[in-house]
Order: structure tokens, then C-alpha cells, then sequence
């Protein structure tokens, strides 16, 4: 994405595509919520998102950006499409690039057979 367009970004209310993964602190993933999350600062280098339901903060390089999207549908000023996947696990956040194997895997808890 152009970063001279990232850096003007602040104070928007994004979506983020792909839905933020949620999974419990014992490893149970939860059912996906389309929060909506604040640009709370950003550079032409980086910006940080604050999702102010769960008070998660993630700092993301603006190489993570593939593209801004408006929204007219006034859920919020727009998507903001990732390259990679975020995850909230309890009070951490995580970032992993979006490949063609779930990298999620490696934060649930195991499966009982």
C-alpha cells in the first residue's frame, strides 16, 4: 500500500481483513467479531490499531497494509486489508504472515482424540 496514504490514516475506524482470530488463554478458539478498531497513530513506516472493545493494541509495519477499502455501508470509514493474520490470545496480541498453512494452529489448545 502507498505509505504517504498510510501516514493520513489516523483516527480512522477500520474492519480488519481478515478478521482478528480470538482465542481463550487455555487455547479454545472463540467465534469471530467484526470489531471495529481504531488508527490510533501512524507513520509512513507503521501504524498502531486499538480495538477499544478489548483494549488490545497492535503495532502493524505499513508492509502488512495490501489495501484500504471505504465503507459505505457506515459500519465504519473503511477495511483495512491485512497480509497477515492477528490474533488475540487472552491479553496478548499476536501477528502472523498469511501463508497457505493456518498459523493459528500453533496457539489453540491440542485437539482431545
Amino acid at each position: 500500500m502507498n505509505r504517504e496514504k498510510v501516514a493520513t490514516m489516523q483516527y480512522k475506524k477500520v474492519r480488519v481483513r481478515p478478521i482478528a482470530r480470538r482465542i481463550e488463554p487455555s487455547g479454545q478458539e472463540l467465534p469471530p467479531l467484526d470489531d471495529r478498531w481504531l488508527i490510533e497513530s501512524t507513520s509512513k513506516e507503521k501504524l498502531k490499531l486499538v480495538n477499544p472493545r478489548t483494549n488490545h493494541v497492535v503495532t502493524l509495519g505499513a508492509d502488512h497494509i495490501r489495501e484500504y477499502m471505504t465503507d459505505y455501508s457506515g459500519g465504519s470509514d473503511g477495511f483495512l486489508v491485512l497480509k497477515s493474520q492477528i490474533i488475540l490470545k487472552g491479553t496478548s496480541v499476536h501477528v502472523e504472515p498469511l501463508v497457505s498453512v493456518d498459523v493459528v494452529e500453533r496457539y489453540l489448545a491440542p485437539q482431545q482424540k
